[in-house]
């Protein structure tokens, strides 16, 4: 089966995310509490999927944010290649809705300025994470929110580090508060692959693996 070509699955679904930002040392970082991707025409409020990535980074269209993420709203943003992917997914389980969380709300694609601005809010212990302690409610009624919970990070040190660190991810399988969750491993790693490999053969790859757990 090959990958849907972005034009039309741009007619298929929209993108939405809760943009907010936190002012921290003289400076104003960028924040993303949750986006999802919604099949158009479609009315539903439980979404088919959560899936949990490492941190946002299209977040260019963000535009004004306020300080609180409990009082952003939702704003129709642009699909990346990764939500494209996802949307090749939604599309062979015929899901209408997702939701899309991340380790780190921090809107930072490098990792080298992700680890600065990651080190910021733990000089003020001021919460980057909605898998950190104080943002357990919220994360508990998000989570119960849909019917699968998938784990897809990546590889990167920073994604291992943070998903130990919030006790969702150890030794090559998820802690007990998340065993309903479906991840794909690289084997000799131990880490729950990104949706979007480098190559589109290997993207074809993770929708067959995928598909075939969601079973």
């Amino acid at each position: 089966m090959s990958l849907i070509p972005a034009e039309h699955l741009k007619q298929l679904f929209s993108v939405e995310a809760k943009f907010y930002h936190v002012e921290i040392e003289d400076e104003k970082i960028l924040m993303r509490r949750e986006a999802r991707i919604r099949r158009n025409g479609v009315s539903t409020t439980r979404a088919d999927a959560v899936i949990v990535m490492i941190n946002p980074s299209n977040c260019a269209q963000a535009g004004e944010t306020l300080k609180s993420p409990h009082d952003a709203e939702w704003i129709s943003t642009k699909p990346n290649p990764t939500q494209y992917q996802l949307m090749n997914l939604m599309e062979r389980q015929e899901w209408n809705l997702i939701t899309l969380i991340n380790l780190s709300d921090i809107c930072e694609g490098n990792i080298g300025s992700f680890k600065i601005i990651e080190n910021k809010f733990k000089r003020t212990g001021i919460s980057h994470s909605l898998f950190q302690e104080d943002n357990v409610q919220e994360r508990q009624a998000l989570l119960a929110s849909a019917d699968h919970l998938i784990f897809a990070w990546g590889s990167s040190t920073v994604a291992k580090r943070l998903a130990a660190q919030f006790g969702l991810f150890q030794e090559g399988s998820p802690e007990k508060s998340y065993v309903h969750a479906k991840a794909l491993l690289a084997v000799e790693n131990g880490f729950p692959r990104h949706p979007k490999p480098a190559t589109v053969a290997d993207r074809i790859v993770w929708l067959d693996k995928m598909e075939a757990l969601l079973q």
